[in-house]
């Protein structure tokens, strides 16, 4: 299996990661949109699963259409790899945060995990899927003793 580190897939599906997140905040739909394969798959916090770009870009648009969205910043780290024949499967934390100009404060709005598939597409990644999981004491992948998730 590749290893991510040197063969320079780790640049490229960091590329890929943060043109989602500005896209994303910056409510380009279609732009977001181009970064997944025409079959890709997106679960949503509710766990409510959108199969293809039109499922997913209705529940974006929607999302953004939303008067709490507009100002959020998403923020994808401590991502780790796995290679798979077609890719690369990742898991990640996310926080997504906002300032509330209306009362000058800033906030860590929710935070949470994701898996992630990659397939290739040329020379570059697209997300095959992506699964995001809000990070609470209740439900967290919480092993105590054991191996993490």
């Amino acid at each position: 299996m590749p290893n991510p580190f040197e063969n320079g897939d780790i640049l490229r599906l960091q590329t890929v990661i943060a043109d989602y997140v500005w896209r994303l905040d910056m409510a380009d739909i279609d732009g977001m949109l181009e970064l997944f394969a025409d079959d890709s798959v997106f679960e949503d916090t509710a766990g409510n699963v959108y199969n293809g770009k039109e499922a997913m870009g209705g529940y974006f648009r929607s999302l953004v259409k939303r008067p709490e969205f507009r100002g959020r910043q998403h923020h994808i780290d401590h991502t780790r790899y796995e290679a798979t024949a077609d890719g690369y499967l990742t898991r990640s934390y996310w926080t997504v945060t906002k300032w509330y100009s209306a009362e000058n404060v800033k906030r860590f709005d929710v935070t949470g995990h994701s898996l992630d598939r990659f397939v290739r597409a040329g020379d570059s990644f697209r997300f095959a899927e992506r699964r995001v999981h809000y990070w609470r004491d209740i439900d967290c992948p919480w092993k105590p003793g054991g191996t993490a998730v």
